[in-house]
């Protein structure tokens, strides 16, 4: 006698529920063996900190105060008072990647080495290194104004121009850059609904995000530093090239470089601007699509960019820095921006002869 329709039905829905059991439960097994905790923890929970990168209120991200080689006020670098010692001045770096010091340790990167060349000519002075890379100038204004000048630095060193190239290049140009960052972005909460099921199911987890993106999962968001791009607003090449031959793209540049000066002066600290240094032939980028011709335009737009900042430094009368001058050794850099050790200890060495004038006998 043949089994009912019904019991036929029973009979497929058991078998289904065996195989997602059984599923589950290898793709439980294969995760824990295959997967750090961390990677496991990344994907099933809505964390604050993410690698080198933290949430911040005000800000897209900000440096993870534990991670390695930053300390406790969220800068790269040795453990800082709230408090200036008596006796010690600081001077504070502000900018991005270039800043932070990829590819180089905390006390390698120019910032500390600055600090080094200025108390063996000067006394006891402390690096700030304000550098977060991805960072663009509106973000450095923020963080200027909310963390780094409550540190009581006694100078501030602005280095930027080659991030600020992107939302300059990208499409649905506006002023305040949102056409490039997306406004309100929190990678704490990047791919919500799949970590919800994520963390009772492996098998899920699997199926969304083992070798590709599927079932709308998303890897860009969860990386603090490209996950809020508008990317449908990134452009050809054609269109990068003509949206930065266009002179009010640099008008938020200028704006904020402006509004650092006045923030730093209004407590009475000492600016100094050092220009960008660009090796068009080491480009190495994700933000513009890597095309022939790439680097030449993008070499272009940092030079102006330098020279928006060197005509507002005349304007107020801030020292600048020429550490675009660097370019002429490539062998200081492992990509179009980003330097050695050594080359970190040029920009440091150009920054201070720039500096040390203003300080005469202090």
């Amino acid at each position: 006698m043949r089994p009912s329709w019904k019991a036929r039905l029973l009979l497929v829905a058991f078998g289904l529920l065996l195989t997602v059991v059984v599923g589950e439960a290898a793709a439980r097994v294969w995760v824990a063996w295959r997967w750090p905790p961390e990677r496991v923890a990344q994907m099933t929970t809505h964390s604050t900190v993410r690698g080198r990168f933290a949430s911040h209120s005000h800000l897209p991200f900000v440096l993870n105060p534990d991670f390695a080689g930053h300390n406790r006020a969220g800068f790269r670098g040795p453990e800082l008072a709230a408090e200036k010692p008596p006796g010690v001045r600081r001077v504070a770096c502000i900018g991005a990647s270039t800043t932070y010091g990829l590819y180089v340790a905390p006390e390698e990167a120019y910032p500390a080495q600055l600090a080094a060349l200025l108390s063996a000519a000067h006394g006891p002075w402390e690096a700030i290194n304000a550098g977060v890379p991805g960072w663009v100038s509106v973000e450095m204004l923020i963080d200027l104004q909310l963390r780094v000048l409550p540190m009581q630095p006694d100078v501030v060193v602005v280095l930027e121009g080659r991030n600020e190239t992107f939302p300059q290049a990208y499409e649905g140009f506006r002023p305040d850059y949102t056409h490039y960052r997306r406004p309100g972005f929190a990678y704490a909460v990047s791919n919500y609904a799949h970590k919800e099921v994520f963390a009772w199911s492996r098998l899920a987890m699997l199926a969304c995000t083992l070798r590709g993106e599927r079932f709308g999962w998303s890897e860009t968001e969860e990386h603090p530093l490209y996950g809020g791009i508008f990317w449908e607003n990134r452009p050809t090449l054609a269109q990068a090239e003509h949206n930065l031959a266009r002179p009010e793209r640099s008008a938020t540049w200028r704006a904020n470089l402006t509004g650092i000066v006045a923030l730093c002066r209004a407590r009475g600290v000492e600016v100094v601007f050092c220009t960008m240094a660009f090796v068009p032939d080491k480009l190495a980028l994700d933000e513009l699509p890597r095309e022939p011709g790439l680097g030449a335009v993008l070499a272009a737009q940092v030079e102006r960019n330098n020279a928006a900042m060197r005509e507002v430094a005349a304007a107020l009368g801030v020292p600048v820095a020429e550490g675009a001058r660097l370019a002429a050794r490539p062998e200081l850099f492992h990509d179009d921006c980003h330097m050695n050790a050594e080359g970190h200890r040029e920009r440091a060495r150009i920054v201070f002869e720039t500096l040390a004038p203003r300080l005469g006998g202090r």
